[in-house]
């Protein structure tokens, strides 16, 4: 009877243990898919500068959902094609700009839930010519894992001060 008393005791302690390991697996998994998640979100801004920057409108589309949304100075357009011409007649996108398109990296932000997600962040246009500021704006973001990849959903971009907060 002491055997299957002290069996059954080492048998509860190895269960206990077991399932412990099982939910720090777990928990750390889940800390792993939340820093990718938040890395390919942070792609996101990387390549909208870069896009811009190289005027690679192609690229830049890629960053989009098919049904996204884009609002600037209370103008939406919505989808693919509206969202694509409303940045070509950016002076951003236009020929005779010159600007390379940056960021404080220390004023950008990402939140990650499941498979949605928010990104905030600046952009400083640096006229090439210059070396001087020529725009500063904002960009407030949904974004959505969509198909395996980090896709905009919905922007609001606006105006932003230079300021070192």
């Amino acid at each position: 009877m002491r055997t299957l008393v002290f069996g059954g005791a080492i048998m509860a302690l190895v269960l206990a243990l077991s399932a412990c390991g099982g939910s720090s697996e777990s928990s750390a998994s889940a800390q792993v898919q939340h820093d990718a998640d938040t890395y390919a979100i942070s792609k996101i801004e990387e390549t909208f500068h870069e896009s811009i920057s190289k005027k690679d409108i192609a690229y830049f589309m890629s960053l989009w959902a098919p049904d996204a949304t884009f609002s600037f100075r209370g103008k939406t357009a919505a989808g693919i094609q509206q969202i694509r011409g409303t940045w070509l007649k950016s002076a951003a996108f236009k020929p005779e700009t010159h600007w390379v398109s940056d960021h404080p990296a220390w004023k950008m932000d990402v939140t990650v839930s499941g498979d949605r997600g928010t990104l905030h962040f600046e952009c400083h246009f640096i006229d090439v010519k210059s070396e001087k500021v020529a725009a500063t704006t904002a960009a407030d973001m949904d974004v959505a894992r969509i198909d395996g990849r980090w896709l905009i959903t919905r922007m609001v971009g606006g105006t932003a001060e230079l300021s070192p907060n």
